[in-house]
């Protein structure tokens, strides 16, 4: 059976606090869901392109969030990216229907090697 892509909701928007982070699995991909203090909410893949680190205990500053192992810094709008990180963090569409965040999932997650560039 074919995957369709589709919006799923994940949770309510009270359940992340402005300028906080959560990481929830949607068929198969670890996405972190974070809320600006502006009341924005965006979702990017919960995993820093550096050092394969999970993103979800990392700060939110604007609207940027702070890899927690060593600092990469990722723009939560698109998933650009500073040092050390070498490669962007994947985004997701996102909605917000009667207080319920929905996020468009594609397909299935890609597999990529884990090479020892990427570990630190």
């Amino acid at each position: 059976m074919a995957f369709e892509p589709q919006f799923f909701p994940v949770v309510k928007t009270s359940d992340i606090d402005p300028g906080k982070c959560a990481s929830y699995m949607i068929e198969e991909h670890d996405i972190l869901i974070a809320q600006t203090k502006g009341g924005d909410f965006y979702a990017m893949q919960n995993m820093c392109s550096h050092a394969n680190a999970k993103m979800d205990t990392g700060r939110i500053r604007g609207n940027h969030i702070m890899c927690p192992l060593h600092g990469a810094r990722f723009d939560l709008r698109d998933g650009s990216h500073g040092p050390p990180a070498f490669s962007p963090i994947k985004v997701f569409e996102l909605r917000v229907v009667d207080d319920m965040v929905e996020v468009f999932i594609e397909g299935p997650p890609e597999k990529k090697p884990v090479s020892a560039m990427g570990m630190f």
